[in-house]
């Protein structure tokens, strides 16, 4: 299945691209998306979603098909084919 995969700020500059396309098997869920991204783009991805001491994963936002999900508690979320999926990493400004 084909999932759309839209990406912002520093996720943007990892994955060389706003938005990509990536083939997952039939059933996967987010988990799955986000060991494919992290396979493909490798420590700079990972970088981005483990903290770096601990290796867990950071709070951030994932939108799919514009529902916001918990990205450490929805992680067996299932996708389907044509979804679009926004990964966000919240950031600090003021």
């Amino acid at each position: 299945m084909k999932i759309l995969v839209q990406s912002f700020a520093n996720i943007r500059d990892v994955l060389g691209s706003r938005e990509l396309e990536i083939d997952l098997p039939p059933l996967s869920s987010l988990a799955v998306l986000l060991a494919r991204l992290t396979c493909r783009f490798g420590s700079a991805f990972t970088r981005q979603i483990r903290d770096q001491l601990s290796g867990e994963i950071v709070p951030f936002l994932i939108l799919v098909n514009g529902t916001a999900l918990r990205s450490t508690f929805d992680l067996q979320s299932p996708l389907k084919d044509g979804d679009t999926v926004a990964i966000m990493i919240p950031f600090d400004g003021g």
